[in-house]
């Protein structure tokens, strides 16, 4: 699990420690650099969503499948955290399997770690994207994952405009007023999240919450594809 090392400007509050965090900013930008260039060239990073309903929440989060499905799986996660990339297939066959049979809805939100900047100004720019059509967020997803494997993702968001015919000074434009990123980091927060990939859920219209099976609470890292299967099969009403 990647730790979270960077937030949007309005989020960071200076204080004396500063110089420690900024010293392990670095250690841990540079060992996730490493890992990615490691991992490059590996095949799974590309997604299709283009078979699924998108759409995007009253709180800004982008959504795939039925909003009204009985459960929602909600993701925080980094295009550019190896753990994020190594969780990447399970979270898709996940989508594969349950959100285009209905039986749940699918939520990403993007919370910088490995990333750093680049992640905030690559998740506000998806954000752009996906406010005028959330379809081109999911497009933007699937994209910079490729990108991020392939050692790529630091002109993701340029590339991915060129990609989707989409003008890429209005899109700079939109960012610079975004806060897309800085709303996704304070739910992360109120829901505990220090880290990426993590995994909450959503049960109807209640708040997100923690995922507990078989006496077992999910509170970090990455939830396995066979518990999520679990948990929203025993979700499912009654017929």
């Amino acid at each position: 699990m990647s730790v979270a090392t960077a937030k949007p400007k309005s989020v960071a509050k200076p204080n004396n420690q500063t110089p420690l965090i900024i010293g392990a900013v670095v250690g841990v930008a540079a060992l996730a650099l490493i890992v990615l260039i490691a991992v490059s060239g590996q095949s799974g990073a590309t997604f299709d969503y283009s078979a699924f309903t998108a759409s995007q929440s009253s709180d800004g989060g982008f959504m795939l499948g039925n909003p009204n499905a009985p459960v929602t799986i909600i993701e925080f996660a980094d295009p550019a955290c190896p753990a994020c990339q190594q969780y990447y297939p399970n979270i898709t066959q996940f989508i594969s399997e349950y959100v285009g049979t209905g039986k749940a809805a699918f939520e990403y939100r993007m919370f910088p770690t490995a990333g750093g900047a680049m992640t905030v100004a690559a998740g506000e720019i998806a954000a752009c994207m996906g406010n005028e059509n959330p379809a081109h967020f999911w497009a933007a997803l699937s994209s910079y994952n490729t990108l991020a494997q392939q050692g790529r993702y630091a002109d993701a968001p340029r590339t991915v405009a060129q990609e989707l015919g989409l003008n890429y000074a209005n899109l700079l434009e939109c960012q610079s007023s975004s806060s897309y990123i800085e709303e996704s980091v304070a739910l992360g927060e109120q829901l505990r999240i220090s880290g990426t990939p993590a995994v909450r859920i959503r049960y109807g219209d209640n708040a997100p919450t923690l995922i507990t099976w078989a006496g077992q609470t999910y509170d970090r890292g990455a939830v396995p594809l066979e518990i999520l299967r679990m948990v929203v099969d025993a979700a499912q009403p009654a017929s």
